[in-house]
């Protein structure tokens, strides 16, 4: 453990525990985070299942959220944020792994008040020195890539937003934006949350130092139907005067690479048609062309961003990157 010597009231680490998550990922995620957490640290469970604690973590300061009567992942981390008492959230779900003096890095830079989210580099523990994720590039086509070192020019000028392996979020920017959308599977909410977050002028910093690892067998599996309506519906609802018609095309272009890339596996057809059904039946994709042909419709619109997303690779060991300016 390291001295607490940040202006940071407290640290709450978020764990989700799920129907689907295997008892073992979630365990080796937890003795990791008790090993080497700093003194003060709050770790809150999001217990969605009928875990009974046989190691009795709470002795340690765990301290578990009954939330098995909620069944959408996304509502019982809602509830877990809600219950917080740390000003940082740094949420880990089962299969990543801590190590000593992880948090120094990004709670220094979260000294910077208008910091909002800090995204860790995850490195793959079957491979030690592979990184698995330094977040996720999201392209003005509605493309989702996962960045790795090699991609860092590629992504310079892209909006990043954090991989669901592992991510620090400040607590007052995730309350602000009204916490995570339920309507989203996993990592299509943290998507559209980072860049809801980044919408209020909060920055976003990808941050090397603080190093975790992951099994990534063990994170969470999408069926691939609803992975492709839930992009077009993140894409529609994000569609704004950052994206271009240009784009645009080049996002309709995307169903066929998407369709070759997976081929000859049914995964290619699944995404193909959920892409469509997401495409042709989401409230986001008619608000689209509501805005572009101002047809009238009765629909809950959601607001197009303003800006691309800040983000500060100043932490990185790659020189040959610039740091990301706002558009103003």
């Amino acid at each position: 453990m390291f001295a607490w010597k940040y202006n940071v009231s407290r640290l709450t680490v978020i764990i989700p525990l799920l129907g689907d998550t295997p008892t073992e990922a979630f365990e080796e995620t937890l003795a990791s985070v008790l090993v080497h957490k700093p003194e003060g640290t709050e770790v809150l469970i999001a217990n969605g299942t009928a875990y009974s604690d046989p190691w009795n973590t709470a002795t340690e300061g765990t301290v578990f959220i009954a939330l098995d009567h909620l069944s959408n992942p996304m509502e019982v981390l809602n509830e877990a944020v809600q219950q917080s008492q740390g000003d940082i959230l740094h949420i880990l779900y089962p299969g990543t792994e801590v190590s000593a003096n992880w948090v120094q890095s990004p709670l220094q830079l979260f000294e910077q008040a208008g910091l909002g989210i800090v995204i860790p580099c995850v490195y793959d523990r079957r491979k030690s020195k592979r990184i698995f994720s330094l977040g996720i590039c999201y392209k003005p086509e509605g493309v989702l890539r996962t960045i790795r070192r090699s991609q860092w020019a590629e992504v310079a000028q892209k909006k990043i937003v954090p991989h669901i392996s592992a991510v620090f979020i400040r607590k007052e920017a995730l309350v602000q934006i009204g916490l995570f959308d339920t309507s989203f599977i996993p990592q299509i909410s943290y998507v559209d949350a980072a860049m809801t977050v980044s919408e209020q002028d909060w920055q976003t910093r990808v941050d090397q130092e603080c190093r975790i690892t992951v099994r990534p067998n063990y994170l969470p599996a999408t069926n691939a139907f609803t992975w492709g309506v839930q992009v077009e519906r993140l894409y529609f609802r994000w569609f704004g005067r950052n994206s271009t018609f240009t784009a645009l095309g080049k996002h309709f272009g995307s169903f066929g690479i998407d369709f070759w890339r997976h081929l000859p596996k049914i995964k290619a057809f699944q995404i193909f048609f959920g892409r469509l059904f997401g495409l042709f039946f989401f409230g986001e994709t008619l608000t689209f062309f509501k805005r572009s042909r101002k047809i009238s419709l009765k629909l809950h619109l959601a607001d197009p961003p303003s800006s691309t997303i800040p983000v500060d690779f100043s932490n990185s060991d790659n020189k040959n990157v610039a740091p990301i300016k706002k558009i103003a």
